[in-house]
């Protein structure tokens, strides 16, 4: 690019409060491939196509701007770009003390409430957090009773039973008359239904438990708290032999039902579901896989992340502009190998976060994969972290990411970031394996200007769809 000198700078806007210590990183172009560049004194690199990062050290407060001057032979341009920096913090005379929990006396009993759906809509839930932090979640069914024990601001702290407390939104909660008294939350026998596709393990329950689903490598644990069972020692039940459940073993733990399933094979996936009285747990086979043709038959959701939001590049190359293309050339990839293809937008309209897992669900796919382009926040180096990562939430999920990394790092050429599991809404799907790549960095420079083009975007697509063939290759005969 050779055209005429013009500063524009992307990150940070101007008098963004810039959240770092003391260096910080400064993105924008400059119009022209061939210019020189300093960013307050400190010369700067120029990418061919006039995009260029900084990565300098904060002004002073009393100054706070970034002074940008660009140069070719001929011609010089110069930009003050005023932020605003975040004073140090001020050491405490004394430890913070964290804010205090008022606990409710006596205790009051609510009800979830959830997000506005239908009652019968399985993508309901309330989410629970653990009061000392961290990414695990409980995943409850709206109505479910709970016992409110102390809030803290716009939380309130709940208890399942004895063993358990969690931390959830007061605007989840209904809360009940103080004359209400709990029910004694009862579970009756079970029974078991194979189908070729998946196994039910049926739960008469004389109200909605709280619960909690643990997974090992092909087994499952479900925990029904404050509930008890019909009987006072463990049971086991053998289902048929062409269930993908080899036994259930129903277990009475004080307040708590437990509930093993041993599987003929890995875990792939499984869904809690709710109706009338029974909590039917749905554990899912894997498909039948054609080692030779591992994608044929099967139903991917492809997820082209974003809008709303999303990162923008130095040249103003915006996240969800890059993600589209290369979810559509991975749809025409896997229809081409056999596959069939949700994708949770075709157009540059919004889609909401929580409506893409769920409209994979209720396809019934087989996979979710989300795209993605990273960033970093404020005091981190772009250009030392950049590279590939791929996210999953659920262990079953693992194993594809796993695979899906590996063949990004092939294609794509970056550095190898690893596999990591995260909190995002996308991935915390049970009834598939779900993952998120975050295949490059669209505010480096030059990452940034292979996304343009459709040869990168192709790239990234041969990734996803090696790493889900090699997936699925893995599951050929699994528990069949």
């Amino acid at each position: 690019m050779t055209g005429p000198l013009a500063i524009r700078v992307v990150y940070p806007p101007a008098n963004q409060l810039i959240q770092s210590r003391d260096s910080n990183f400064v993105f924008g172009s400059v119009g022209n491939g061939e210019a020189g560049l300093t960013v307050n004194g400190v010369p700067t690199p120029v990418w061919p196509n006039g995009a260029f990062m900084a990565w300098v050290a904060n002004p002073p407060t009393d100054a706070a701007r970034y002074d940008i001057v660009a140069t070719t032979g001929l011609d010089s341009v110069r930009l003050v770009h005023p932020v605003r920096i975040a004073p140090p913090p001020t050491p405490p005379v004394t430890p913070p003390v964290p804010a205090t929990i008022l606990p409710m006396s006596p205790a009051r009993y609510a009800t979830l409430i959830g997000p506005a759906a239908s009652p019968s809509d399985t993508d309901r839930v309330v989410t629970g957090y653990s009061p000392r932090g961290g990414i695990e979640r409980w995943f409850l069914f709206p109505g479910t009773v709970v016992k409110i024990t102390g809030t803290r601001g716009a939380d309130a702290f709940v208890e399942l039973d004895s063993s358990q407390t969690l931390r959830i939104a007061r605007s989840d909660l209904d809360t009940l008359a103080i004359s209400y008294r709990p029910v004694a939350r009862r579970a009756l026998a079970l029974r078991v239904t194979a189908s070729e596709s998946s196994t039910d393990i049926a739960i008469p329950v004389n109200e909605k438990p709280a619960y909690l689903v643990v997974q090992g490598d092909s087994t499952l644990t479900l925990i029904l708290y404050g509930t008890t069972g019909p009987s006072t020692r463990a049971v086991t039940t053998t289902p048929t032999a062409d269930s993908y459940v080899r036994s259930v073993t129903a277990t009475p733990r004080g307040r708590q039902m437990q509930y093993s399933f041993a599987l003929r094979g890995p875990v792939y996936g499984y869904q809690p579901l709710w109706e009338n009285g029974l909590l039917t747990f749905r554990i899912r086979r894997p498909p039948a896989i054609d080692s030779a043709s591992p994608l044929k038959g099967l139903t991917i959701a492809v997820d082209p992340g974003h809008p709303p939001i999303g990162a923008t590049g130095p040249t103003g190359f915006w996240e969800p502009e890059a993600t589209l293309p290369i979810g559509l050339r991975t749809k025409a990839l896997l229809e081409a190998k056999g596959a069939t293809v949700l994708m949770t937008r075709t157009t540059p309209e919004a889609v909401a976060l929580n409506d893409r897992p769920a409209l994979a669900r209720r396809a019934n796919a087989h996979a979710f994969i989300s795209i993605h382009l990273n960033a970093v926040p404020d005091g981190v180096n772009p250009l030392r972290v950049d590279g590939t990562a791929t996210y999953h939430y659920h262990p079953h999920s693992r194993s594809l990411a796993v695979t899906t990394q590996q063949a990004l790092v092939q294609e794509l050429a970056l550095r190898d970031n690893g596999v990591k599991r995260d909190n995002f809404a996308v991935v915390r799907l049970t009834w598939m394996p779900a993952v998120l790549a975050e295949g490059a960095f669209i505010i480096v420079p030059q990452q940034e200007a292979a996304l343009r083009t459709p040869e990168y975007q192709e790239r990234y697509a041969r990734g996803v769809v090696t790493g889900l063939e090699n997936y699925f290759r893995s599951l050929a005969g699994a528990g069949r």
